[in-house]
Parts: structure tokens; C-alpha cells; sequence
């Protein structure tokens, strides 16, 4: 079988750096706990809310809450070094637990969706959502080491 594309191991300790402060204070700002500043910044796209007067086009100024993004991006940098890094010992039964892992991940966070689509609805649905896009990865990187561990 033909190995996966993967990063150096060297990766994965700056990969746990960047992951786990970040989801740590992703959670802290939204639950509100750490204040969010907003900043103008120029934005690419910026749709409105269809019934307000706010502007809307592409290359507008817009109000963004900085720290919320920052830290999305920050576990999305961190959950791919982790994940995507190899282990010292890189052999079929790592890739056997990656596997295993990935589709654990993704039969959970599925589920959570239906779940959600059955019982949340309105703007509460839609900010879920927006959170769900990080289930995938974060599952997989604590699944996977899970299982190292476990191993």
C-alpha cells in the first residue's frame, strides 16, 4: 500500500503548541469570558443582512470581532500539523488507527448534525454550524492520540 503524503514529525510539537491554547481560548471567547474587540478592517465580501441598510459588496470596511477568527484559524493551523504529521514510528498500523480515527470523526460529527438539524433552528442553527466546520479535525486529533496512547 502506498504511504500517505505526511509531514515531518518535527511538526507535531508546534502543531500541540498552536492547537491547544487556541481551542482553549477559541471556547473562552465564545462563551464569553474573554471580551472580543472589534476592529475596521477591509473585507473581500461582506453580503448584509437583507432587510438593513448596512453596506454590502465586495472591498468594503466592515466591523469584525478579530479573536473569534484569529483563533479559527489557529486551530485549523494547529489541528493540521498535529493530524498531518507523522508519528516517529510510521508504519500500517498508524495508518490503520488514521483511518479509523478519520471515520470515527466524521460518523460523530454527522451525527451531531442530524441531531442538530432535528433540533436547533433560526440563527442558533446557523452560528452551530459555523462551529461544527472544526468537529471534524478537532475529534480527529484527540481520537487518534487517543488511541496512540491506548496502544
Amino acid at each position: 500500500m502506498k504511504a500517505l503524503p505526511l509531514l515531518p514529525n518535527r511538526f507535531k510539537k508546534t502543531g500541540w503548541l498552536i492547537f491547544l491554547p487556541s481551542l482553549v481560548l477559541g471556547v473562552l471567547t465564545l462563551t464569553g469570558f474573554i471580551s472580543i474587540p472589534e476592529v475596521s478592517l477591509p473585507v473581500l465580501y461582506k453580503s448584509g443582512f437583507p432587510l438593513s441598510q448596512e453596506e454590502s459588496g465586495f472591498f468594503v470596511n466592515t466591523e469584525i470581532a478579530v479573536l473569534p477568527n484569529l483563533f479559527g484559524i489557529l486551530i485549523i493551523i494547529g489541528g493540521i500539523l498535529i493530524g498531518c504529521s507523522k508519528e516517529k514510528i510510521e508504519d500500517e498500523y498508524i495508518s490503520s488507527l488514521r483511518l479509523k480515527s478519520v471515520f470515527w470523526s466524521l460518523l460523530v460529527t454527522y451525527s451531531v448534525i442530524l441531531i442538530l438539524f432535528l433540533t436547533v433552528f433560526g440563527t442558533a442553527f446557523f452560528t452551530v454550524m459555523i462551529l461544527i466546520m472544526f468537529l471534524p479535525l478537532v475529534l480527529y486529533v484527540f481520537r487518534f492520540n487517543y488511541l496512540l496512547l491506548k496502544k
